[in-house]
């Protein structure tokens, strides 16, 4: 019976969003988030992962979303030895949903940013990164944490977190927008997005928007990434990998979002990466 209840609670969530004043965007975009009318993919107890697509923002957008209870789950940071595709790396973790995470060197294809896995520090943010690496999701227990960053916390989240990974931009925290007003285009314009946040309840949730797809999903700047999640609810929230990188894999239904890799709106285009965020069931 509380299983029922609970997974009403969060398809009602899903279904009926309230509009929250944020940024320049209008009310049509408020109205249109409030009314989305989402496609579920897989729902498990206390998880459920659903898709839709849309007008927003004055273009078509395509949005995929998992939504859990982290006191139920396992949130893991998943770090292979190769670059590896996010479905490779969450079948083999036997877990029920994942999402890219981090950025990498292309030229050395490690991580570019802090990492933390199991209790050991397998890589450090590098200069390059910090002109929008300022959040990092850090895992204590089953709570998923979203907090500020800079490279000097680096020896603090060590001793704190077993599991940590810095990334960014912060979109959200604990409920403040931070805004980007004066970055404009390059990494700042509609890219595909992956986001994973928090609500004021401590549920986790993983985002990724699709783009790069003319006509069909144009993906988001920052400043509408902001907007989107604020108006989903979600209280603190931090930007992943993007591009091509992006990707929201679940067990039931696979990649559940269209991967830009391949330049086809289908799910096969997903690219290698360096690691990925993993929700697994006990």
């Amino acid at each position: 019976m509380k299983t029922a209840k609970r997974m009403k609670r969060l398809l009602g969530w899903l279904l009926v969003c309230l509009p929250v004043a944020a940024g320049a965007q209008s009310v049509q975009d408020s109205l249109a988030i409030a009314a989305i009318r989402w496609d579920t993919c897989c729902v498990r107890p206390h998880l459920v992962a659903v898709q839709a697509q849309l007008e927003l923002f004055g273009a078509p957008q395509a949005i995929s979303m998992v939504r859990y209870d982290a006191g139920r789950y396992r949130t893991r940071i998943v770090q292979p030895d190769s670059l590896t595709l996010t479905s490779v790396l969450a079948e083999a973790e036997g877990a029920v949903a994942a999402v890219n995470a981090g950025y990498f060197n292309v030229k050395t294809l490690v991580p570019s940013t802090f990492v933390r896995v199991g209790g050991r520090t397998v890589a450090a943010t590098e200069a390059r990164e910090e002109f929008r690496v300022n959040g990092v999701v850090a895992i204590k227990g089953r709570r998923v944490r979203i907090e500020p960053y800079v490279p000097a916390d680096d020896a603090r989240l060590a001793r704190r977190y077993r599991d940590a990974l810095a990334a960014g931009p912060l979109l959200l925290c604990r409920g403040e927008a931070l805004s980007y007003a004066d970055r404009e285009g390059g990494f700042w314009g509609r890219h595909p997005r992956s986001v994973v946040g928090v609500t004021r309840q401590g549920e986790a949730v993983m985002i990724v928007v699709d783009g790069r797809f003319p006509g069909q999903a144009a993906g988001m700047t920052i400043g509408e990434l902001i907007y989107l999640v604020r108006q989903l609810g979600l209280y603190s929230a931090l930007n992943l990998d993007g591009g091509g990188s992006s990707t929201l894999w679940c067990e039931e239904a696979g990649v559940v979002n269209r991967p830009s890799d391949n330049r086809r709106f289908d799910h096969e285009g997903e690219r290698r990466v360096t690691n990925c965020i993993a929700v697994v069931a006990e």
